[in-house]
């Protein structure tokens, strides 16, 4: 059986990546010979399913390709106890010349590391990560390499920690050590963080806004990914597949995947083999994105949501007023909330519509569901 090389899972690697092109570009070129500083420090945002954590992987490739040690991470409470206590010295041990010695059962432990045990510290606690990113960026000067840290989701991080972080990074830049930064998360909240006195390092960061690919792009990655797997796909299924699509990174991979899983073992992937896909993606984007985007609203939230879902395109704001029968400043408070949170965005003046695509589809979809058991509990 011919292998399905598409990878519907969040952060998995796609085989095919396109749409980014001159961005991976730009972080190959920063590690490339001579750097550019700027390249050093990267934010990356989106919306979910954009792509960002493979951005974020792709900047990390581009540094190993040119030799650099990375450490990779998300931004949950206790990132620099992390890095100070296990990723550190991890790779210090390695490329040191003095490495930290391994802690014993019976010495003194600084907490568990993989299967136990500690690592010995040789700094004071309150220097300690800085002290040891600067040994380990001079082992590294001697070949030219760097060292790289990526925190994901890094809207959700600790702000004393960034701020922590921040200054190591200005230290860094000070004394020109080799060391690069790169977060990623969601836009409407890394632009509250940017805003904070916290997290001024990332003001002055190379910011990319990662958004929708072109339909060209998602054909491309539709049908080279099919042909990989020594498949071929019939012209207009193809199309009615970049079409359902809607230039949503990670509705490629769901629409791929599931038509292959649905194709005849023979022949041209057609139409029908396309429709069951996007049948079947739809369902899982509603469980995977939908519903983890949707579930900590509140009901007021929703009903704002619910008033939108009624239409087929942008919504305009006095009209969801309406619809919810409250005034426009009312409406107005809540539209701020969903746009901060990301669940919409504004679509020109006055209008606004959904970042994920079919969020109106499942909102309706549900809200016939919920309906109908409404119906059936009155009935018994």
């Amino acid at each position: 059986m011919a292998p399905n090389l598409f990878r519907p899972s969040f952060g998995t690697y796609p085989h095919v990546l396109v749409g980014r092109d001159p961005l991976v570009d730009e972080f190959e070129d920063t590690f490339d010979g001579l750097l550019d500083p700027t390249g050093l420090t990267v934010l990356l945002s989106g919306q979910r399913g954009m792509g960002k954590t493979v951005l974020l992987d792709a900047y990390a490739r581009a540094a190993r390709s040119a030799g650099w040690l990375v450490i990779s991470d998300a931004s949950s409470d206790g990132l620099l106890d992390r890095l100070s206590r296990d990723h550190l010295p991890r790779l210090l041990q390695t490329h040191a010349d003095k490495p930290p010695t391994r802690l014993t059962s019976g010495s003194l432990s600084l907490g568990p590391i993989g299967a136990g045990g500690g690592w010995d510290d040789r700094y004071p606690a309150e220097s300690t990560l800085r002290s040891q990113i600067a040994e380990l960026t001079d082992a590294l000067r001697t070949s030219g390499r760097g060292l790289v840290i990526t925190v994901d989701e890094i809207q959700s991080a600790a702000l004393e920690e960034l701020r922590k972080l921040g200054e190591i990074l200005q230290y860094a830049r000070r004394e020109d050590r080799m060391l690069a930064f790169a977060g990623a998360g969601l836009s409407t909240p890394i632009e509250e963080l940017l805003d904070h006195p916290g997290a001024t390092f990332l003001r002055r960061a190379e910011h990319h806004t990662i958004g929708p690919v072109s339909r060209s792009d998602v054909r491309t990655a539709l049908a080279q990914t099919i042909a990989d797997g020594d498949r071929e796909i019939d012209v207009r299924a193809l199309d009615r597949a970049a079409d359902a699509a809607a230039g949503y990174p990670f509705m490629i991979q769901l629409i791929g995947y599931h038509t292959l899983k649905n194709a005849a073992p023979t022949g041209p992937v057609d139409v029908a083999a396309v429709d069951t896909g996007i049948t079947a993606a739809r369902r899982r984007l509603g469980r995977l994105v939908h519903a983890a985007a949707l579930r900590p609203l509140s009901d007021v939230d929703r009903t704002y949501l619910l008033a939108m879902a009624q239409d087929d395109g942008p919504s305009r704001t006095g009209e969801i007023a309406k619809r919810m029968g409250v005034s426009a400043q009312y409406a107005g408070e809540y539209r701020r909330r969903l746009i901060r949170d990301g669940i919409i965005e504004p679509a020109g003046h006055g209008k606004v519509r959904f970042t994920i695509p079919y969020t109106a589809d499942h909102l309706r979809e549900h809200a016939a569901h919920d309906a109908l058991e409404g119906l059936a509990d009155e009935s018994s």
